[in-house]
């Protein structure tokens, strides 16, 4: 059965574009990434890299959200979310690390792509990089830490985290300093860096874009990683990097709550994209395996049947929610809330109950399989890795809970 029929979503605003898109990114994924997953395993050289260059270049989807006038494909209106969504779920189902490297660059550049908060000058200057090259461009986001700030530091602080960086101003320029600080995402390669600071006579946090190759911007060594192979990452440091002043993306939490609803908008579909998979999986296992002793397949015992209804039942609910959320996204004016902080807080609830869904969904799988379950050659075991290193960039679910109370209680003092 079609899992787009297995797990429903509302298809009353799918274009005929996305499913076409659908299709080429699942056929991307069966031959670039499946059918050579058993042999390459996680080979970064010979297995990631090639698929990221088919996806991102020859597929064009790092073309997808940029204007058409700056050569892009010009999908740049918050009614893009369902396309993103249907996208990131097939790039999610091949390869979570792909997937979530995809999610944090079209992050970055929508934040200044889209309408909502258009930056004419710098979309231009930076097009070139997604539009016109023929090698892989990928964008990071560098973001408050989720640790305690050393007081002797005087770090800049919003909503209890540190933030990562300082800027002021120097003329027509903006001066960037911050040390060993940890993307999201691939350090060691991104061509691009939004850097969240904490601007000189401000109380609120700024996004600036870093170019790669700024003077000043140093990489550290490579970190060894549990998961998401594909981001090859690093602390960077940024020594007096000097960058224009057009680079200023953003100023403002409402802002900085905008561009995080559309981050956890796109992870929420990696997430459920890579349930897709461990569907997959234990369906095989269900109609292949029989019980010993027993004489009837492993999905017809009444025991098992029962766990692997609950997988089946907490994937489709996922989905539901995920396209719930692209419906406030595309069509807010079907619900009774604004865009900005009321969109962000649906956006952070629906990504954490979905990677927290998504981590008891293959903890179940993994029981049923028993030690195949965490054997790497049924890969089921990367997707787990994978997914609790995308909890960890989501931060701690107990300060994110902070701010679903400030909303909910108007609590002041969290």
């Amino acid at each position: 059965m079609d899992r787009f029929n297995l797990f429903p979503f509302p298809n009353d605003s799918t274009e005929y574009s996305d499913l076409l898109l659908v299709q080429t990114l699942h056929r991307w994924a069966e031959t670039e990434v499946f059918s050579k997953r058993l042999e390459l395993r996680e080979d970064y050289e010979k297995l990631l890299m090639p698929a990221m260059q088919k996806l991102f270049v020859d597929v064009e989807l790092q073309k997808m959200i940029w204007p058409e006038d700056c050569g892009g494909i010009g999908l740049n209106k918050r009614e893009v979310a369902r396309t993103l969504a249907m996208a990131l779920e097939q790039i999610g189902r091949a390869d979570c690390g792909i997937g979530y490297i995809s999610a944090v660059t079209l992050t970055l550049c929508s934040s200044f792509v889209f309408d909502y908060n258009f930056k004419e000058e710098l979309c231009r200057r930076s097009a070139p990089l997604f539009c016109r090259a023929d090698h892989i461009t990928i964008g990071s986001l560098v973001l408050p830490s989720f640790k305690e700030g050393d007081p002797s530091e005087k770090a800049p602080v919003f909503r209890g985290k540190p933030l990562p960086a300082r800027a002021r101003r120097d003329g027509d320029k903006l001066v960037i300093s911050g040390e060993k600080m940890r993307p999201l995402n691939s350090g060691c390669d991104a061509l691009l860096f939004g850097v969240l600071c904490a601007l000189e006579d401000s109380d609120e946090p700024a996004l600036i874009l870093v170019p790669g190759d700024s003077p000043g911007l140093i990489r550290g060594e490579p970190i060894i990683k549990t998961g998401l192979t594909a981001s090859k990452n690093t602390d960077i440091t940024l020594a007096d990097v000097s960058v224009p002043a057009g680079n200023l993306i953003f100023h403002g939490e409402d802002c900085l709550r905008r561009m995080l609803s559309w981050f956890y908008l796109n992870i929420s579909a990696v997430t459920v994209g890579s349930l897709f998979t461990v569907f997959e999986i234990i369906k095989e296992w269900g109609d292949t395996r029989v019980i010993k002793g027993k004489g009837n397949l492993f999905k017809e015992n009444p025991l098992t049947a029962s766990v692997m209804a609950e997988i089946g039942h907490e994937i489709m609910l996922s989905r539901l929610l995920l396209y719930q959320l692209v419906a406030m996204f595309s069509r807010p004016e079907d619900f009774n809330h604004r865009e900005g902080d009321d969109l962000y807080v649906p956006a952070l609830s629906i990504v954490s109950h979905i990677t927290q869904n998504a981590e008891k969904t293959i903890n179940q799988t993994m029981e049923l399989m028993g030690s195949a379950g965490y054997a790497t050659e049924w890969n089921l075991e990367r997707y787990w890795r994978d997914l609790k290193t995308i909890q960890v960039h989501l931060g701690s679910w107990e300060l994110n809970k902070m701010a679903l109370s400030r909303y909910f209680y108007e609590s002041q003092s969290l």
